[in-house]
């Protein structure tokens, strides 16, 4: 249930930036509207009011006793530049977040080995995959190795300490 809500959370917040207008990122790239409309969306992926986000939140922290837990992931941050050169592929038709070990941790000892919820343990790989089925990689070049999206920032330690991002919760 805990990955569950986790992976609901993260889902909400790639969709919510994807909605970016034309601009350029970090990289100097021209970023496209995201083109899909939230009207078409699967039932499966889907806006919810901030309420019933924050309910779901709530849940997890809770379940976690975050108030005095400072070891278990609360979140996990990716740069937004490079969520949205990725998901602006107009060959994705869906993306799929995959619970895995950070290397660091797998470098440490902990390959192969539980890691509950703990923040520099795990992390989310972000990968495309096109209305066949098939992943949609991510390359600077046409030289350049297939890549997925990772090197998110585990919360705690890496949260944000200033504006309303630093709450847990959701803030209106």
């Amino acid at each position: 249930m805990k990955r569950t809500l986790l992976m609901i959370g993260v889902s909400a917040f790639v969709i919510a930036g994807c909605t970016q207008n034309d601009t350029t990122n970090s990289h100097g790239k021209n970023i496209h509207k995201f083109r899909r409309s939230t009207l078409a969306a699967p039932s499966y992926s889907r806006f919810i009011p901030v309420d019933s986000a924050n309910k779901m939140i709530s849940s997890y922290l809770n379940s976690i006793d975050y108030q005095h837990n400072d070891t278990d992931l609360r979140s996990l941050i990716f740069n937004a530049d490079s969520l949205i050169t990725y998901l602006t592929n107009s060959r994705l038709s869906n993306v799929k977040l995959m619970f895995a070990h950070t290397l660091d941790y797998i470098n440490n000892g902990g390959q192969d080995q539980y890691a509950g919820y703990q923040s520099g343990a795990l992390t989310l790989i972000v990968a495309g995959y096109d209305s066949s089925g098939n992943y949609v990689y991510y390359s600077y070049s046409s030289t350049s190795p297939k890549m997925v999206l990772d090197q998110s920032m585990p919360c705690p330690t890496s949260c944000p300490t200033t504006g309303t991002a630093s709450n847990d919760l959701l803030t209106q």
